[in-house]
């Protein structure tokens, strides 16, 4: 009888310790409305860096990536511009690109979401070479290629990507071709006033954020030119809540603007490059934008802007001839990089030039806004 009554109190106890279903349901974590997104600038394949991607088994860039792909792959989306076309056939550099399809794989390990297609060196192997990239990029069903097109229908359709119930609009222009060759209208996307003001309209329609990637501007210039600053004015005053600039090569100013109604808009003239083996000093300096997106009600606001400076790293060859030979190429964070590592790049002495992570503090701080978080 003892051991009944003693069994029976601890069924009572162990009873009471539960917590009922409902209780349960209450405590669980809400739904998470924020996105965070990440930006960086021109994926530059030159021949030099084809060279060093190359083996017997094909092309492996993703050692180019180490250092950054922890902060890529963290992001829930993650832009990034590729400057050089995937078209097809064999691999060149300068001046009419031709990068190789394992370009694609790698950017998606490295956990790039969102690929532009639309630059200047977008027709380096003719239209051919346009949809030789396309149909590279639409095996990877998880990443959105933009900018470049196969039919007015896929032109005129805006592409959206929904990140935890944010749908965020992605539209992408180019002020330069270098091909003279004859390609349809449709497959590129110039800075037409009345196109974008109808596409931005469309994109505003189904979408929480609009993104307008631009590629304009004069290479090498740390300045946006009166072009640049028309355009942008003129999307900001469309409503539209960011736009990431490229084709320069370098740095430029990131600020927030305001438009028509008091509208606001993130802006970063140019992110510079991503990785390159381009040998001016300017070019070197680089940007990787960051922020969250996050549903108010029927608003996505953006929050928490950061800009990370980055460095574009390679050494000297055997030859010491930083024309002829360069290797070891990768990108860090401005924060991570050493006076070891700046004493190693290969411009460093080169045509009269210094590599200081001081000065590139310096022209950080001269180039972003105020109110935009550094993080260097």
């Amino acid at each position: 009888m003892k051991k009944f009554l003693m069994l029976l109190l601890a069924m009572v106890l162990f009873v009471g310790c539960q917590k009922p279903a409902s209780k349960q349901k209450v405590e669980e974590e809400p739904e998470d409305d924020t996105v965070s997104f990440v930006a960086v600038g021109d994926n530059l394949m030159h021949q030099k860096l084809l060279d060093e991607a190359k083996s017997e088994n094909g092309y492996d860039f993703s050692p180019y990536y180490t250092h950054m792909k922890p902060f890529i792959e963290k992001a829930d989306l993650a832009f990034v511009n590729q400057e050089t076309i995937l078209g097809g056939g064999k691999a060149s550099g300068y001046p009419y690109f031709n990068t190789p399809d394992e370009m694609a794989g790698n950017l998606h390990d490295v956990g790039f979401d969102v690929v532009n297609g639309a630059t200047n060196h977008a027709l380096d192997q003719g239209y051919d070479g346009v949809q030789h990239s396309i149909e590279v990029f639409r095996k990877y069903q998880d990443m959105t290629y933009i900018g470049l097109y196969e039919s007015q229908e896929e032109r005129d359709t805006i592409q959206v990507v929904e990140k935890d119930g944010i749908r965020i609009a992605f539209l992408a222009y180019n002020q330069m071709i270098n091909s003279t060759e004859d390609y349809p209208s449709y497959c590129i996307n110039t800075f037409n006033e009345e196109q974008i003001k109808k596409d931005v309209e469309n994109a505003q329609e189904i979408s929480d954020i609009v993104i307008v990637s631009c590629h304009w501007g004069v290479e090498g210039d740390t300045e946006p030119q009166p072009f640049q600053k028309k355009y942008a004015k003129y999307l900001a005053d469309l409503g539209v809540d960011m736009i990431i600039g490229t084709h320069t090569h370098t740095l430029q100013p990131v600020e927030w603007i305001e438009g028509k109604d008091g509208h606001k808009t993130l802006v970063a003239y140019s992110l510079g490059n991503f990785v390159s083996g381009m040998l001016e000093e300017e070019t070197q300096l680089e940007g990787m934008l960051s922020c969250d997106f996050r549903k108010e009600g029927n608003e996505c606001l953006i929050e928490n802007v950061v800009l990370t400076p980055l460095m574009n790293h390679y050494e000297a060859g055997d030859s010491h001839n930083v024309y002829d030979t360069r290797k070891n190429f990768t990108v860090y964070r401005l924060k991570d990089y050493t006076e070891e590592l700046a004493k190693k790049h290969a411009l460093q002495g080169y045509d009269g030039i210094t590599i200081s992570i001081d000065k590139m503090k310096k022209k950080v701080k001269e180039r972003v806004a105020e109110d935009i978080q550094i993080d260097m």
